[in-house]
């Protein structure tokens, strides 16, 4: 009987930690979107005031960034520094899926992120500087939605992962 109940008790706390990991999964997506949000600030006031082109630029930022942004810009700049690395558009989305796939971003913004590639490389810096702000209207709108669901979403996770744990040492008493 006491092994019994010390199994059921190690399998609460089993799903309750992977309950706590799936809430930290959410909490990191909004943290990461934050990064990101900072990012295209940076970016954008580069643009803006360096007047030069985005591999000096990407090149600039990436000294203020970290892992795995920083990869990404860094990249990016090497790439366009090469003269058969292909249209600005191509190397953006390369970059984008090489490097930001599994940084922690919701897979919606990292598609949209390779997205916004197409319309920078081939504009002139005044529509550069109005995508960049039209990108991050866009970007502050989903995560105050991401913001808004994710305190429910968090209860859930921790709720499921006691609960569940409970369901199954019911069934195995």
């Amino acid at each position: 009987m006491l092994l019994k109940i010390s199994g059921c008790l190690l399998v609460i706390a089993a799903t309750t930690l992977t309950g706590i990991t799936r809430a930290d999964k959410i909490q990191e997506q909004y943290r990461q979107m934050r990064v990101l949000q900072r990012l295209l600030y940076m970016l954008e006031s580069e643009i803006r005031y360096a007047h030069t082109h985005l591999g000096e630029i990407f090149l600039r930022v990436s000294r203020r960034v970290k892992e795995p942004y920083r990869d990404w810009l860094l990249s990016m700049e090497k790439r366009m520094g090469q003269t058969d690395s292909g249209t600005f558009e191509t190397i953006w989305r390369q970059a984008v899926t090489a490097n930001l796939s599994s940084s922690g971003l919701p897979a919606r913004e990292v598609e949209r992120l390779s997205q916004l590639g197409a319309q920078l490389g081939v504009m002139d810096l005044e529509l550069q500087l109005r995508v960049l702000s039209l990108y991050q209207e866009q970007l502050s709108l989903n995560m105050e939605e991401v913001r808004q669901e994710m305190r429910t979403k968090i209860r859930l996770c921790h709720c499921l992962g006691v609960m569940g744990g409970l369901l199954v040492a019911v069934l195995l008493l």
